[in-house]
């Protein structure tokens, strides 16, 4: 276990601390340290400085939930060993095996004054960097081998907050080449769900067409508390992967559920991650106006990563490497983004651009075939249409890359929908066509789109509700 300050000596439990006042009646110090502390269990490690026999120590107390951020809140807190100063600019690792293993980081820090004490209360004020307020930490006395306390809050001093930015996010423009530029970051593109995260106290989910699908993915229900901050809007992926590879078909099987024991069942059988790249929003400050590089410093310091949420990583300037890398792992593409580019909720941007190793359209599904021989009785191909000109226009049927389950889940989806009156009643192959209003939005794979305006060689990838049909456009389609 090393320091921050990279001294990187080597010290045990017994050399954290060396003293143990009594934090009712001892002199007092000027500064505070609050970490938070990924241990077996989460909590906040609040230290106060105080003096024993004239050394300043930092005296603890373990929080599990934090200090309360509203009044009325009550907060268990147990007191812990004192702690040397140096322990207050500790943030890195603890290895497993060592005393308080896992990741430790900064949450707060600032000077403090007591604001009163009594024989069993003590009242003091925060000016941190995150918190500014009035607390107090109340002796109830020992339970279950363990000195506690209670915290409270007295009042909330913080600065009013930023309004934060929509849950709308940022979109890129598909260009055909990868490219090298010191000016540009790079990362991998995800092949998932779209969502961006709201944490504060809990986390919410909200995909990029304003359904909140937190329900659907328990795993990802606390990723407020791998976020070192009292609220954040993060921008990112959920991705299930397949040997290594992120693999939407595999997230198909996920992203529609809404029985709780489904869920729960295929939380362990098909585990998502969520692929953070963007922070929008950091304790209540708008970061969208903040350039991409900026805001991606910040969010590195904020995010913990964990097996449910990981970084994306990214590299300066060496697009073309990426972008073979990327061919050769079997990911979808790259993405290029300018690292001056603002954050722009809900804009479609060149400063963002997309560089796909495969093609693959989200279209329209408007109506469906009946199969033969071994399809009998079931789907045999989708109508596929995208919008142009606020039109719909046939752009192909696909008849590929369906499983057992995604037939079912085809039929169940379209049969719920009802039938409606045909659609592009000239062709003569769709006269047997069974169609249904425009509301499914599906993925496919393909091979490019032909002169005709046809998708080549489609094949089906599973239903999405993160996309509105009127979001499926012939423009995005043919990369224009």
């Amino acid at each position: 276990m090393t320091s921050s300050s990279g001294k990187g000596e080597e010290r045990g439990p017994e050399d954290l601390w060396k003293a143990d006042v009594d934090p009712l009646t001892a002199p007092v110090g000027t500064t505070f340290v609050i970490q938070q502390h990924h241990a077996t269990r989460l909590h906040h490690d609040v230290r106060l400085e105080m003096m024993s026999e004239g050394t300043p120590v930092l005296v603890s107390w373990a929080v599990p939930k934090g200090l309360p951020r509203r009044r009325g809140g009550r907060h268990l807190a147990i007191r812990t060993p004192d702690h040397a100063m140096e322990w207050g600019s500790f943030t890195g690792s603890i290895p497993g095996d060592e005393y308080g293993g896992g990741e430790v980081r900064i949450f707060d820090r600032g000077e403090y004054r007591i604001e009163g004490r009594s024989e069993d209360r003590i009242t003091f004020r925060l000016d941190g960097e995150r918190l500014t307020g009035i607390w107090h930490l109340v002796h109830t006395g020992p339970k279950d081998g363990k000195d506690q306390w209670l915290a409270l809050m007295s009042k909330d001093l913080r600065s009013t907050a930023d309004d934060r930015p929509p849950p709308k996010p940022m979109l890129a423009t598909l260009t055909s080449d990868a490219f090298d530029d010191p000016a540009w970051g790079y990362e991998p593109k995800w092949d998932g769900i779209r969502a961006i995260a709201e944490c504060d106290e809990e986390t919410r989910l909200i995909t990029r067409n304003d359904k909140d699908v937190t329900v659907a993915y328990p795993e990802l229900r606390r990723l407020h508390d791998q976020v070192v901050a009292l609220d954040a809007m993060l921008d990112g992926e959920i991705v299930a992967f397949e040997d290594g590879v992120p693999s939407f078909q595999r997230l198909q099987q996920r992203m529609h559920l809404r029985d709780e024991r489904r869920i729960e069942e295929l939380a362990h059988q098909i585990p998502v991650v969520y692929m953070v790249f963007d922070l929008l929003y950091l304790d209540g400050r708008d970061l969208t106006g903040l350039p991409l590089e900026e805001r991606r410093r910040i969010m590195e310091e904020a995010v913990v990563p964990s097996e449910q949420i990981q970084v994306s990583p990214s590299t300066q300037g060496a697009g073309v490497a990426l972008f073979a890398a990327a061919a050769e792992q079997g990911l979808e593409g790259i993405m290029a983004k300018r690292l001056s580019s603002l954050y722009v909720p809900g804009a479609r941007s060149k400063d963002w651009l997309k560089v796909k190793v495969s093609f693959d359209a989200d279209v329209v599904i408007v109506g469906w075939t009946e199969g033969e021989r071994a399809r009998a009785g079931t789907i045999g191909s989708l109508v596929m249409a995208v919008y142009d000109g606020g039109e719909l226009r046939y752009v192909g049927n696909v008849g590929t890359g369906f499983g057992k389950g995604l037939l079912e889940e085809a039929m169940q989806r379209l049969t719920a929908l009802g039938e409606t009156e045909a659609l592009f009643t000239e062709r003569a192959e769709l006269r047997r066509a069974h169609w249904v209003p425009p509301e499914l939005v599906a993925k496919v794979e393909h091979r490019g789109v032909t002169s005709a305006g046809r998708l080549r060689a489609p094949s089906f990838q599973g239903f999405r509700e993160d996309k509105s049909p009127e979001e499926c456009t012939f423009d995005q389609l043919s990369g224009m």
